[in-house]
């Protein structure tokens, strides 16, 4: 049998922490969700190795695999914080197990409503809890002196992922361990997410009105090509949009990659398949 994957341990456990503290009422940062998610599941000394820029190999690869999240709607990244939806907190709760939970994830399998397990408690402060969460909260124990070296490594380079994603999706399926490759050094300098935002409401509805967290609109990293791409079906008709980075407003571009810009435009004469690519290096939009 394969070994586990850690990463997707971490990325399951990121999500039920965040549900969790959500469930409680208490606020917490992405840093510091992240940091608690590798206090619960530690770092082997692959992981625990430093790249470039000083954090250690597993941080990278978890951070990379949150996006993964937000491509099935299963977590916002807003300016506020993040939020896991009302499907992600499902999802935690259906998918006990992380390599189904990463499965599911991937492949865009339904959740189901009923939760299949007792929901996980956050780790908050006893007096913040009632007697019954205050003896589950045992199972959520964050070690206070992890937590801190984690969020430090975390301050040291909040840059987005330089490395991919080791998610597994079954045992049959090789498991790809992060090395320093030329695809690697690709995530250098790149979001956590990539968007379209517009006036998609003939495909959408109201959702596709300048949405910034419609599912169906956020791109996928494309590592052999070095750019963000997403593909629609979209009825015929002029659009305009444009490309939102990390799921807000506050970095957005328009026409000729200007920041702020003017909106791009686009003018179908009939029904047809368009791939939108995103380079962030250069801001370029370009269709096909």
């Amino acid at each position: 049998m394969a070994p586990r994957n850690r990463t997707n341990d971490r990325l399951r456990m990121t999500l039920a922490l965040l549900a969790a503290h959500q469930s409680a009422g208490t606020a917490v940062a992405p840093s510091e969700l992240m940091a608690q998610a590798v206090a619960q599941v530690p770092f082997d000394a692959k992981e625990a190795e430093l790249l470039s820029g000083g954090v250690p190999r597993g941080f990278k690869a978890l951070t990379t695999a949150t996006s993964k999240l937000v491509k099935a709607g299963w977590l916002v990244k807003g300016r506020s914080g993040w939020t896991a939806t009302d499907e992600g907190v499902r999802a935690v709760h259906a998918f006990t197990d992380s390599e189904q939970f990463v499965n599911a994830m991937i492949s865009g399998a339904p959740v189901p409503e009923t939760p299949a397990e007792a929901p996980v408690h956050a780790p908050v402060a006893p007096e913040q809890l009632g007697e019954e969460a205050q003896a589950a909260q045992a199972d959520v124990d964050v070690d206070p002196t992890e937590v801190a070296q984690a969020k430090t490594a975390l301050a040291e380079d909040p840059t987005p992922p330089d490395v991919t994603p080791t998610l597994e999706v079954s045992d049959s399926e090789p498991v790809h361990e992060p090395t320093d490759t030329p695809a690697e050094d690709a995530w250098h300098d790149q979001p956590q997410s990539v968007a379209l935002s517009g006036d998609f409401d003939p495909l959408f509805g109201e959702a596709g009105h300048w949405s910034s967290d419609l599912r169906e609109l956020q791109f996928v990293w494309e590592p052999t090509e070095n750019t963000w791409k997403q593909t629609l079906q979209l009825p015929a008709g002029t659009y305009q949009f444009k490309i939102l980075v990390n799921g807000s407003w506050a970095e957005n571009y328009g026409r000729f990659g200007v920041r702020d810009g003017a909106n791009h435009e686009l003018h179908l004469l009939s029904d047809t398949s368009v791939t939108f690519r995103f380079d962030y290096a250069t801001k370029d939009i370009e269709t096909s």
